[in-house]
């Protein structure tokens, strides 16, 4: 592992001499001069690629205007896309001479690459941990339904004009809320352990609300898989510049709202629905606008009940339909309705009508099942 850090830096000294940032050009420029390492030769390769991705990201963020430190490798480790086998549950890295340094796997990893379906393609080996990356070929289905997500700070709220479920994200605002009120017990006034402490309780919190967006995010993209439907995300990264300081909102509001980890389910979803071949559908700006406003079975704008009438809390009346609908409902099925409309023209297939949904019904974060029913769309008279 040493030797490969060795290696590693060797090529990002002379791809930044050169100017060179690409595999091959770097290849023909060192791979002779990395014959004096004692390793195997294509750790020689997966070297030059690593550093060669290094400097490819160092040249990005240059052309993005972002100030770069010279790139170096500090921790040692051996990567390696070649010569390594896996039997019966045994990592086996190639050392040279058909000599081999044998890893024990634990179940949980034996039980994945198991599958016929799974092809291990490299290993990361360090001093305190392996990785291993595999594939698996995936056929995206054609849809036969599109299913929106809403998403706000205390709720996600997902379906379509069918059915509803909405998943209650309470406890990931007390995780914030706690987090800070730690650290504002912090008296000392000494700025490097102040940062070391931010760090620790910040990763801390990470954690525990990543862990409450996995289960939610595992159970939408079964849903979506269990119905073929296609999963559509509304736009909203411009949210941000609405809480910034000088809006003449006060530091608690603002906290709250961005420390709002709305992209990192949005993150979960896209990658686990890739992994099982789901249809992901990415709604502009323009085709979010008014999704939380428009009534879902006529079309027509709706009116925002007053903040002081505690009863219609986050609830519009439509006039024409003469009904009171939850504002995240509406949002939702606007939203899969929209994602819809564009799947369905880009293949030129049939557009459903709108409608409301059969129920929306909140699941706690933890469980497998609706527990509590919420609205039934179809009798909100």
């Amino acid at each position: 592992m040493e030797t490969f850090r060795q290696i590693v830096n060797d090529c990002i000294r002379t791809g930044l001499q050169n100017n060179v940032s690409s595999m091959k050009q770097l290849s023909k420029l060192i791979y002779k001069d990395t014959a004096k390492y004692n390793i195997v030769n294509y750790y020689r390769l997966c070297a030059i690629s690593k550093a060669a991705g290094i400097l490819a990201n160092r040249k990005k963020s240059m052309q993005r205007g972002h100030n770069t430190r010279t790139p170096y490798m500090k921790k040692p480790l051996l990567l390696s896309c070649y010569g390594f086998k896996i039997i019966d549950g045994v990592l086996k890295v190639p050392l040279g001479n058909k000599q081999y340094f044998d890893i024990q796997l634990n179940n949980h990893t034996k039980q994945i690459i198991d599958d016929p379906a799974i092809k291990v393609r490299s290993f990361l080996l360090t001093p305190n941990s392996v990785s291993i990356c595999y594939s698996k070929k995936v056929e995206e289905y054609i849809p036969k339904s599109a299913i929106g997500i809403d998403r706000n700070l205390a709720n996600i709220t997902v379906g379509n004009s069918r059915s509803l479920t909405q998943y209650n994200l309470a406890k990931a605002v007390d995780i914030a809320e706690n987090n800070r009120s730690v650290m504002r017990a912090f008296r000392r006034c000494d700025s490097r352990i102040a940062k070391r402490l931010w760090q620790k309780h910040g990763q801390r919190r990470r954690n525990r609300v990543n862990q409450l967006l996995h289960k939610i995010s595992k159970i939408i993209v079964q849903q979506a898989k269990q119905q073929k439907a296609a999963i559509v995300f509304e736009d909203i990264r411009h949210i941000r510049g609405l809480y910034l300081r000088g809006n003449f909102q006060g530091r608690d509001r603002r906290f709250k709202m961005n420390s709002w980890p709305y992209y990192e389910l949005k993150r979960q979803i896209e990658y686990k629905a890739a992994w099982e071949g789901i249809p992901v559908i990415q709604l502009t700006k323009c085709e979010t606008r008014g999704t939380s406003k428009l009534c879902p079975r006529c079309g027509k704008t709706t009116q925002v009940a007053d903040r002081i009438d505690v009863q219609h809390r986050r609830q519009l009346w439509c006039e024409k339909c003469k009904r009171w609908m939850d504002r995240d409902v509406v949002a939702a099925m606007n939203i899969a309705y929209r994602g819809w409309s564009f799947l369905a023209k880009s293949k030129n297939e049939f557009i459903h009508p709108k409608g409301l949904a059969g129920e929306a019904m909140v699941q706690e974060s933890g469980s497998e099942e609706p527990v509590i029913l919420k609205v039934d769309a179809s009798k909100l008279t």
